[in-house]
């Protein structure tokens, strides 16, 4: 049976070398498939067509891309590991850290549109744990961020976060640690709680920013992860 060449042009330099290169001397490893869509190894034709997806939707999805995220929020530093965010200050004799995940944090149902309407931004909006610690103690509050009606609005509150759960604890928190549910706390103390929180520098206006970042944060995870399968798909 008859191997048949197919001329490739090498440019280098000045100088233009015609090399014919047999499709039976090419190692497996680097042979590109027959359709030449430049994936390398075994694949099939909905991989080729993913790749080709997923080409455009990077390109495009980088274009709506923030800058890196800040070294601080306010006075909290910021430090990230993976999906993780966490912030840290202290207050007189108190370490605050605001810990939270940005998976599964954005809902497409609360998509802010734009001043003109043509566009819709997806927020992540995470629930966070605020711990207050003095000595071995710690305060810990659960918090989350209050829902958003169709028409834009926040609902029965005019708080953008509210406090879910709040436990006490020495050293180390386990599942046995008791904690109280944000919604069965009295009314009094549970606006004296966020009065708290509040002065000690998550206010309304610090959690909507930290919305901000998180929101560009996961964005550039999101465009990190199809890069990775756009990798994996092409065997680079």
């Amino acid at each position: 049976m008859k191997i048949l060449q197919s001329p490739i042009i090498v440019a280098g330099g000045t100088a233009r070398t015609l090399a014919i290169l047999s499709a039976a001397s090419r190692s497996p490893s680097s042979s590109l498939c027959s359709c030449g869509c430049g994936i390398h190894g075994i694949h099939t034709r909905g991989d080729r067509e993913l790749v080709e997806f997923l080409q455009e939707e990077i390109v495009a999805e980088k274009k709506n891309l923030n800058s890196g995220l800040p070294s601080h929020l306010d006075d909290f530093s910021v430090k990230v590991q993976d999906a993780e965010i966490t912030l840290h200050k202290n207050f007189h004799d108190e370490k605050i850290t605001v810990t939270l995940n940005v998976n599964h944090t954005v809902d497409t149902d609360e998509a802010e549109m734009s001043a003109d309407q043509t566009e819709a931004s997806l927020k992540s909006k995470p629930s966070f744990e605020v711990d207050i610690q003095v000595g071995s103690k710690t305060m810990s509050f659960t918090c989350s961020f209050t829902s958003v009606d169709v028409a834009g609005e926040q609902e029965a509150s005019e708080d953008v976060f509210g406090i879910s759960e709040l436990t006490m604890y020495e050293g180390e928190w386990s599942e046995a640690t008791y904690c109280v549910s944000g919604d069965i706390l009295d009314g009094m103390m549970y606006d004296l709680l966020m009065n708290m929180l509040e002065e000690r520098g998550v206010s309304n206006e610090f959690t909507e920013k930290l919305s901000n970042i998180c929101s560009d944060y996961e964005h550039s995870l999101y465009v990190s992860l199809l890069q990775d399968v756009q990798d994996f798909v092409k065997r680079k």
